[in-house]
């Protein structure tokens, strides 16, 4: 899915079993599943479903009762056939276990469980689900994490791995898809019944189905068949993914060394999905704004999100579908893997995209810093507990597999994988699994590094200094400047690269103590402590050392080590390793980098940097310097685009258009942003696709309720899936207070699908007025909100109304949702993580305000 110990490798066994048996929701270990059959009707015109399955079972010790999960679905007929038959009686807890009774013992042995169960489609994107678009209701699965259970009767867990087999009967108008080829089908009555062959064994998280009027394309070039499937009207904007689908699936086979393993390979492009993508398989399912683009004017930042989800999507075909986890503790290693290696064949299929600029560590080290934020291998008992920092394992978890093959080697480390796939094919695995055969393979404790990055949250900050050839390491604890925490100790893979004059020298040492100290192969006059920015650490400089990296930045670090440069110049801050204005000047030596995607980085941490510092006193200050520091890349690159020009440039430019909008309220730029986005909104394909989203925000900030009017009714009627989603997130920036209540109480109307409310809501605290009114609509609409969202994301509505650097909002969210706590517990790990990150900046802007102050005053 696309969308956070000891030395000794056992350890992590012993730990996972013992969260299994203790865990409540957890099935009983009395009997397990060995193939099943489910039969439904499934009409998307209607409003629930039916139907009856089949499973083959064997009871492991004398019991009067089974256990399977079950959600909101109603069974009945409930038989047990064995070596004595049974009529079972059934009920439905509240942990998603469902107990089925026998009024006599059931002896050990093989068994078939069967019964009849019924419910309705679900309609916030969980489960088996209803949506409507352009006017005709589809049908479609998602059932990762949990949710199978609320399709039909099920062992809902991923260690069962077993045969499934699907029959589905529907309107004969509709076509039918599942996870392997149909093998034969009836019509009678206008409904058309579609059975589908058994499947290769599959977790119960990857089966999947979708009913409704669809359309399709073969894909070529495959060594199994292939179809890009879309909802009615969009198929002309699948060619794109066909075309990539090969190239990718090429790439993953010859990394793994075995062919892709199930007997077809469908993908469906889905109007209303909650997360990216799933990979379920034979039949993988995509959000369509991700799938779906017109090759000959899409931007390179769509073709390269496609080509990156694909590729992440396919790596769980190897990674998560044909060698599953045992139990959840080890989906961040599923999903971190996934990333990693789509990052791989992404830059490998697509070079051109320079994806290996994108530094998955950066997006989630802020996080990982707080004595809130839980490691990325921890207990798990429920669904909440999964998705509590979920982004934090991809990311990590992905940063820390780069640090892990940079310090074995890429050879070794596609050795190991190559070898764990083959051992482990249709078999489940824990961490330590993995952790074995990369040792084996590269001859390197690789369980002494991944411990204690997996285990334990949070990372090293790693204090360099350089003596002549002596060059000593001591690493602490990376904590927000006052935070009081507990002391820990990393198995750190530190990369250096170091200079003197034209000679530039690696190596990779691993510091495993609180200090330790090593020999460069000369002294060098610089050293920059995170060669390729493989690292996951934060490092430091003395003042000297750090003024001589940056004068030899631009000329000896590549692209890629001068954008993480920069990030971990800003973390310093919030560690009180550098002042306010320290950080705002450094940030601006990089205004003026050669490459395009790190004078982008640099503008962006200084808008942050504002978002924070920022008041009534100094607004006008911080327009000026902004804009400022934004005239210097548009001097050099311009404000259209250039026949020829590089792509980092186009994908630039709506960083500085966007400022000179919003910070230096350039007329010009507006009257600009306003003709184009009208042009778009009445059908043009003449626009900038770097720039159009850009466009629009600006035109809808800066425009009236007519514009307003005439982008939802473009919303509403278009069937190019990018174009929603950029409306979307502009409708977001509704300009004044009745236009944002209009829009507001748009979002709770059925013109917004469930997972698609986050984008409107991103545009809500651009202002601190708009933010106020946002906060205060939520309140007053709290249970509307919630009964809209998809169940996951009920968590994190505590950040609508306290996230930022103020004080009483946090109070007043801490005030509203404690009352709360008894119906949705989960809110208790947000409001922790809140008052952790307002505190954080609240005490950061007291700290480096005067600084902050003193450095644009000198401007």
């Amino acid at each position: 899915m696309y969308r956070i110990v000891t030395a000794t490798l056992v350890s992590l066994t012993c730990a996972a079993s013992y969260q299994a048996q203790a865990n409540e929701y957890v099935l009983s270990k009395v009997a397990k599943p060995i193939s099943q059959s489910v039969a439904m009707t499934l009409d998307p015109n209607k409003d629930d479903f039916f139907g009856n399955t089949s499973i083959k079972l064997e009871v492991l010790s004398a019991t009067q009762q089974l256990q399977l999960n079950g959600v909101a679905y109603l069974p009945s007929n409930i038989q047990l056939a064995g070596a004595k038959d049974c009529s079972m009686t059934s009920k439905q807890l509240d942990t998603g276990i469902v107990l089925f009774n026998c009024a006599h013992e059931i002896t050990p042995g093989q068994y078939t469980l069967s019964m009849d169960f019924e419910a309705p489609y679900n309609r916030q994107s969980v489960g088996l689900y209803k949506t409507m678009d352009g006017g005709l209701p589809y049908l479609f699965t998602q059932f990762e994490m949990s949710d199978a259970r609320r399709a039909f009767p099920v062992f809902d867990e991923p260690e069962y791995k077993i045969p499934f087999q699907v029959t589905i009967t529907a309107p004969k108008t509709d076509k039918v898809y599942s996870n392997t080829p149909e093998t034969k089908t009836t019509t009678a009555d206008n409904m058309t019944t579609h059975v589908f062959a058994e499947t290769k064994p599959l977790s119960s998280y990857l089966v999947a189905f979708a009913v409704g009027q669809f359309e399709e394309i073969p894909v070529s070039g495959m060594k199994v068949p292939g179809r890009v499937i879309t909802t009615k009207g969009k198929i002309e904007l699948a060619q794109y993914a066909a075309k990539q689908m090969p190239i990718v699936l090429s790439a993953l086979e010859e990394y793994f060394g075995v062919d892709y393993p199930y007997a077809k390979l469908d993908t469906v492009a889905v109007p209303e999905f909650p997360f990216g993508a799933m990979e379920n398989a034979g039949l993988i399912t995509y959000r369509e704004d991700i799938l779906l683009l017109d090759e000959a004017t899409a931007s390179q930042n769509s073709k390269e999100r496609a080509v990156s989800i694909i590729g992440h999507e396919l790596a769980h075909q190897w990674y998560g579908n044909l060698v599953t986890m045992q139990w959840w503790n080890d989906l961040w290693l599923n999903e971190a893997f996934a990333s990693w290696m789509a990052a791989k064949v992404t830059h490998q299929t697509h070079p051109e995209f320079e994806s290996n600029l994108s530094l998955s560590k950066n997006y989630v080290m802020a996080l990982d810093s707080r004595v809130s934020t839980k490691p990325i291998r921890k207990p798990i008992k429920t669904e909440a507990d999964i998705m509590d920092g979920l982004g934090l394992a991809y990311n990590k978890g992905e940063a820390v597999l780069d640090m892990v093959e940079n310090y074995i080697g890429v050879d070794a480390f596609n050795k190991g994988i190559r070898q764990y796939i083959k051992d482990h094919a249709y078999k489940n695995t824990e961490a330590d699994d993995l952790w074995n055969a990369l040792s084996k393979a590269s001859g390197k404790d690789v369980g002494k590094v991944l411990s204690t990055f997996i285990e334990q949250s949070s990372y090293p900050l790693v204090n360099v200094s350089v003596d002549g050839k002596r060059l000593t390491l001591n690493q602490k604890r990376f904590v927000t400047a006052g935070t009081d925490a507990p002391a820990q100790r990393w198995t750190v893979p530190v990369s250096i690269k170091y200079g003197k004059g034209n000679t530039v020298e690696q190596t990779t040492v691993l510091l495993e103590k609180d200090s330790q100290t090593f020999e460069l192969a000369f002294a060098p006059e610089w050293v920059y402590p995170d060669a390729d920015a493989m690292g996951y650490y934060r490092w430091l400089l003395d003042e000297v050392q750090m003024t001589q990296l940056l004068n030899n930045a631009k000329s000896k670090l590549s692209v890629r080590e001068r954008k993480a440069l920069v990030l971990a110049a800003d973390a310093l801050l919030d560690a009180g390793l550098v002042s306010g204005g320290e950080l705002l000047n450094i940030l601006g030596e990089f205004i003026d980098d050669p490459h395009p995607e790190v004078v982008s980085t640099a503008l962006g941490y200084l808008q942050s940097q504002k978002g924070t510092f920022i008041d009534e006193s100094n607004q006008q200050k911080w327009a000026k310097f902004i804009a400022a520091r934004a005239q210097v890349a548009i001097d050099k690159y311009g404000l259209e685009v250039k026949p020829g020009e590089n792509t980092a440039v186009s994908k630039l430019r709506p960083t500085l258009v966007q400022l000179l909008a919003f910070e230096a309220e350039d007329r010009a730029t507006i009257v600009t942003a306003t003709k184009e986005a009208k042009s778009y909104l009445s059908g043009s394909d003449k626009v900038d696709p770097y720039l159009i989203g850009t466009h629009l925000t600006i035109a809808i900030y800066n425009g009236d309720s007519s514009l307003l009017d005439q982008a939802k009714r473009v919303f509403e009627t278009t069937k190019d899936p990018l174009k929603r989603t950029r409306l979307m997130m502009a409708l977001g920036y509704a300009p004044t207070k009745e236009l944002q209540s209009d829009i507001l109480a748009y979002t709770l109307t059925d013109n917004i699908k469930a997972p698609d409310l986050r984008y409107i809501l991103a545009g809500q605290d651009y202002s601190k007025e708009r933010k106020q009114r946002f906060r205060n609509w939520v309140y007053a609409n709290y249970a509307e909100i919630k009964d809209k969202l998809p169940p996951f994301a009920v968590a994190n509505i505590p950040y609508y109304t306290g996230s930022g650097c103020e004080a009483d909002a946090l109070i007043k969210t801490e005030n509203f949702f404690k009352s709360k706590l008894a119906t949705t517990p989960e809110y208790g790990r947000t409001l922790a993580k809140l008052e952790e990150s307002v505190n954080n900046c609240v005490a950061l802007k007291q700290r480096e305000q005067a600084s902050v102050e003193a450095y644009l005053n000198r401007l």
